[in-house]
């Protein structure tokens, strides 16, 4: 018990990686256990708000990423990211972010989006039933469908959620996500 919440309290080294997609690449914040990723608990994918980067998330990851592998991409035309000209559909972003998990081999993971990111998440999860584990939604948005999988709401406002503390934050998170 006393290991885990060491391992829980450590920090992981935040990078930046570049993987390809439909419309390009996608640039990532990334944040890997110190182990190296051995015996890793879910994968974390968070996806940004309008007018976001994955970069919103840095210490979120950082946290969070001492015992999983944490990917935060900017979404195609946002930030880092190639993307087609003018606003993308949320279908087409939620694409894009499946050639992101079928790119790096990941088969589940638990995802957290905020704000557009939210809209994100609940179209992934009904394209990928079987990659996303859980959802953990920053918005007052709800799917037309409901997804069959566990779900966290933590905020009506995303640009609040951002404000706010985040060990608090990360701490709910990630009591939800290791249930």
């Amino acid at each position: 018990m006393a290991a885990k919440i060491r391992k829980a309290a450590a920090t992981a080294s935040v990078r930046r990686m570049y993987v390809d997609c439909r419309y390009g690449q996608l640039h990532l914040t990334t944040a890997f256990p110190p182990s190296g990723g051995f015996n890793e608990l879910t994968a974390v994918l968070f996806l940004h708000a309008e007018g976001g980067t994955g970069t919103d998330f840095k210490a979120c990851a950082a946290m969070l990423g001492a015992d999983r592998s944490v990917y935060a991409p900017d979404l195609p035309g946002s930030g880092a990211s190639d993307g087609p000209a003018g606003r993308m559909t949320v279908a087409n972003l939620a694409a894009a972010i499946a050639d992101l998990l079928d790119q790096l081999r990941l088969h589940e993971v638990d995802v957290i989006g905020c704000g557009r990111g939210a809209a994100v998440a609940f179209e992934l999860a009904a394209l990928r039933p079987g990659d996303i584990r859980r959802l953990v939604i920053a918005d007052n948005q709800q799917p037309a469908v409901m997804p069959a999988r566990p779900m966290l709401q933590l905020a009506g406002d995303a640009a609040a959620l951002l404000q706010e503390p985040v060990a608090p934050q990360v701490a709910r998170i990630r009591e939800f996500l290791d249930r």
